[in-house]
């Protein structure tokens, strides 16, 4: 089948109306390619936002060390073999460690008990006793048909949970039909494993205790032994070989216990790892400068950076190093700014680090030093704590103003004679703390006295873990709220009153705790217990403070110092915080223009469609209009020519 001339755009009318329509829509669709290189634009823009997240969370993170005094903590720890062969010990410190020499000797290292029963016995056969025993306080119950290894499994069935017997028992097989039970204990130390029939004589029958009860000499493998040393010539004793609350923040492992050996440890401050920290920030905020002044310059030639002109550079730009050349309040006088530390701006912008003077401050100035880069909160006046600070707070000193004091929620019985009569009808007292709203409820019987339902009730508020305290006030039940404030309380409720003589309550009563009220700075704060933080657009805005006094008045004062480190970090929050920080928020307006951006040019493509369409119909009419008019235009040529001939 051959295809008709006028699908062939221009044929009939001489023109090519298909390359017409073409150059009609591309003209038209000029925006839609405005919007679609703003799109290409913006993707860039996304991904050097990226870049530029992960080059200020480097800075963050290495001003996050200064701003904490983490990077001037590492503590440094070096031994030396003072006499003996062997070091006696070995040690670490943390950062509460202070400087200091120490001489540490040992006379004997601690031991772990290990006791073995005698045999005569497999594994398997029943042993034919019962009664009971107790390892370490905790009883056993043996019937006739145990054998070593189910004894085995019941004693370490005791080395569990929340109050484990600290025994380890295994069976021990010598020889064929002599297998023996060996108990271990998991703690060092002479008070050892603790052994007692209680009713019949199976530790006896095992070997373990004789007639009197006493250990029997040939059952000890090892002996439990404390640990005996010294440090710098005073005498301590200790469970464990590992001693971690003899010398703050030093932890020292004790290996040897050679007569004569003396071990020294010099604890410093780790210089080091301060410069290595320091070193960490210098070389993070070089990288973000190089990436600042790259994305801030445009070249003679193609497109600018993708993040050229944003405000987003421009800030970090400006205000980075206006941060580092501030003097910083509340420090000393020659170390108030960084480059007396060490660390200087350079003519293109980037830090250096001049290890001498870093070095000279890290060592005689450990104080001014942290002054210098941390936040630091500190509180003056008696019970007065300053909690936490915001980041949009603002370094100085508020006092703080406290005109009334929080309390805790009581109640207490009415006329209650001291002994209970529940009336033959069993009553009930339910405790409820209304700010966790756990309940705990305790039988009242008759005879009881305050004294035992305070008892009573106690265990149970203890063993729920609610923070209320039962106490006797004469003959009267007082309950009082261990937690302050409006809403930490306590309810209570008596089942099954109203038939004895001598009851507590006759029926439900509640309490609550007050809010402290105050002021911050002389402004108004709000109370939370024995909390005050400022209220919004005040001058103790952020400012978190508790206090414990009972005075009212004046208190004393909070005082916020920012360091460098802790200034850089809180510019850095503005950029990276979450959902609310500059970055996101700039993501967030390009998505929305993205997504307004690709529905107009898809609004502008489809209508463009349908012109195109609407064109090429019109053209294809008059195509076919003229190949109509040809079609008669030839037919009349052919009639008059015919016509002619016949003439």
């Amino acid at each position: 089948m051959t295809t008709p001339l006028s699908s062939f755009s221009g044929v009939i009318s001489g023109f090519n109306y298909r390359d017409l329509v073409d150059a009609i829509i591309a003209q038209a669709r000029v925006p839609a390619t405005r919007w679609e290189n703003e799109q290409s634009a913006n993707t860039a823009r996304v991904t050097a936002l990226g870049t530029y997240r992960s080059l200020l969370t480097q800075v963050q993170t290495a001003s996050k060390a200064l701003r904490t005094g983490t990077a001037f903590d590492a503590m440094s720890i070096t031994s030396t073999i003072s006499s003996g062969t062997r070091a006696v010990a070995t040690a670490t410190a943390d950062s509460t460690a202070s400087a200091g020499s120490y001489r540490v000797a040992v006379t004997q290292l601690a031991r772990a008990e290990k006791l073995a029963g005698s045999g005569g016995t497999d594994a398997v056969t029943a042993l034919g006793t019962s009664g009971d025993f107790t390892v370490n306080g905790q009883s056993v119950t043996v019937t006739a048909t145990d054998t070593l290894n189910t004894l085995r499994d019941k004693i370490n069935t005791l080395n569990s949970g929340t109050t484990p017997t600290n025994v380890s028992a295994t069976v021990l097989t010598v020889g064929l039909g002599d297998a023996r039970l060996v108990l271990t204990s998991t703690q060092s130390g002479a008070s050892g494993i603790t052994l007692a029939d209680t009713s019949g004589t199976t530790l006896q029958t095992l070997g373990f205790l004789d007639g009197m009860g006493a250990k029997q000499t040939a059952a000890i493998l090892v002996s439990g032994a404390d640990a005996l040393f010294t440090i710098d010539d005073i005498a301590l004793t200790r469970t464990s070989n590992v001693v971690t609350d003899a010398i703050a923040g030093v932890t020292l492992t004790l290996t040897g216990d050679d007569v004569g050996a003396v071990t020294t440890f010099n604890v410093e401050r780790y210089a080091d790892a301060a410069r290595s920290s320091m070193q960490q920030f210098v070389d993070a905020y070089n990288e973000l400068v190089a990436f600042l002044k790259a994305q801030g310059t445009a070249s003679g030639t193609g497109a600018p950076p993708a993040l050229y002109g944003q405000s987003l550079i421009r800030t970090a730009r400006s205000q980075l190093p206006s941060l580092l050349l501030e003097a910083v309040g509340g420090a000393a006088a020659d170390l108030a700014t960084v480059s007396a530390a060490g660390l200087s701006l350079t003519r293109d912008g980037t830090l250096t680090l001049d290890t001498t003077l870093f070095n000279t401050a890290f060592t005689t100035r450990q104080s001014d030093l942290r002054t210098l880069f941390t936040e630091q909160r500190t509180a003056t006046g008696a019970g007065l704590e300053f909690v936490s600070s915001a980041a949009s707070a603002n370094a100085g000193t508020l006092a703080v103003d406290v005109t009334s004091l929080a309390t805790q929620a009581s109640l207490v019985s009415s006329g209650f004679s001291g002994i209970y009569d529940d009336g033959g009808t069993a009553d009930q007292l339910t405790v409820t703390d209304s700010g966790s709203g756990v309940a705990v409820s305790i039988a009242l019987t008759t005879g009881m006295t305050t004294g035992d339902i305070v008892t009573a009730l106690q265990s149970a508020l203890d063993a729920a873990g609610v923070a209320i305290t039962a106490s006797a006030a004469g003959n009267e039940l007082l309950l009082t709220q261990q937690a302050f404030g409006s809403t930490e309380g306590i309810s209570i409720d008596v089942t099954g009153t109203g038939d004895g003589s001598s009851e507590l309550w006759t029926g439900p009563l509640s309490a609550s705790g007050t809010d402290m009220t105050g002021t911050i700075g002389g402004e108004a704060a709000t109370g939370t217990g024995q909390l005050l933080v400022g209220d919004t657009g005040t001058i103790g805005a952020g400012f978190t403070a508790r206090y414990t006094g009972v005075a009212t008045g004046t208190v004393g004062s909070i005082t916020l110092g920012l360091g460098a480190g802790a200034r850089v970090e809180r510019l850095l929050d503005q950029f990276l915080n979450s959902g609310g920080g500059f970055l996101d928020k700039k993501l967030a307006e390009i998505s929305i223009r993205g997504e307004r951006l690709t529905s107009q040019v898809n609004a502008l493509d489809s209508r463009l469609e349908r012109r195109r369409a609407a064109l090429l119909r019109s053209f294809f009419a008059m195509e076919t209009a003229v190949a109509r008019l040809q079609q008669q235009s030839t037919s009349l040529q052919s009639f008059i020519t015919s016509s002619s001939n016949k003439n």
